[in-house]
């Protein structure tokens, strides 16, 4: 009997302290987010863009309790994945010195900005892609992605080539924000447009009309072959 009433008081003393440890853990765990530097009197003018340098310079994470997270949830994490697609977008807002970083900052006017979003020496085109051939609704503006189409080789055999490797989704059909695509609930579309180095989209053209059938695109971790690999961190 006395070792019952034990194994219970040893039990007991377990659930308050695994108890506790969660209460603290859940206190103390912290999220992530971006924000400009609070430097004095710094304005970041609408028309900007975002590169390596300006990342560098201007940009900081700033950790705060997971518990306010619902708060912040309209400013963006600092992961790794959100700071690659952050290089080459352009402030479509003046910004001041501080303030955490969010999507409505960007792009308030596409129409005027798309061009600017391009990447010195890239060059934008599209191309017609059925859904099912895009990865469906997993392929959205900011995605990474290689195109690939089938071909005759000398023996008269289909065999597969990537034309393009690493292009940057920068619109599927008419929606060119991640946001307003997923707004769209998973809207159809019959394009997509893609970015890539200009010498790379010039050897595209030239293979993609000897291809023999349609194109595919296959999705791709955005961080491959970068120094800050991130793969898993959707989970």
């Amino acid at each position: 009997m006395r070792n019952i009433f034990y194994l219970l008081a040893a039990l007991l003393s377990f659930g308050v302290g695994w108890f506790y440890y969660g209460e603290v853990s859940k206190q103390t765990a912290t999220i992530t987010k971006l924000r400009l530097v609070a430097e004095d009197g710094l304005v970041i003018k609408a028309g900007t863009v975002i590169d390596e340098a300006f990342m560098e310079k201007f940009v900081v994470s700033q950790p705060m309790p997971r518990a306010l997270s619902s708060e912040f949830d309209w400013a963006l994490g600092a992961d790794p994945v959100t700071r690659i697609n952050l290089k080459g977008r352009v402030f479509g807002q003046d910004v001041a010195g501080g303030s955490f970083l969010q999507r409505a900052h960007f792009f308030a006017e596409r129409q005027i900005d798309f061009d600017l979003r391009i990447h010195p020496g890239n060059r934008a085109f599209s191309i017609p892609v059925e859904e099912d051939r895009a990865v469906g609704v997993f392929v959205t503006p900011g995605s990474h992605v290689d195109v690939i189409g089938p071909f005759i080789d000398e023996s008269e055999k289909i065999v597969v080539r990537r034309l393009i490797e690493n292009a940057e989704v920068m619109a599927v059909g008419e929606f060119d924000t991640t946001a307003e695509y997923r707004d769209g609930d998973s809207p159809e579309y019959q394009n997509v447009t893609l970015q890539a180095p200009a010498a790379a989209v010039e050897e595209f053209l030239a293979l993609e009309v000897l291809s023999v059938n349609e194109l595919t695109l296959v999705l791709r971790n955005p961080c491959e072959g970068t120094a800050n690999e991130c793969v898993g961190l959707g989970q």
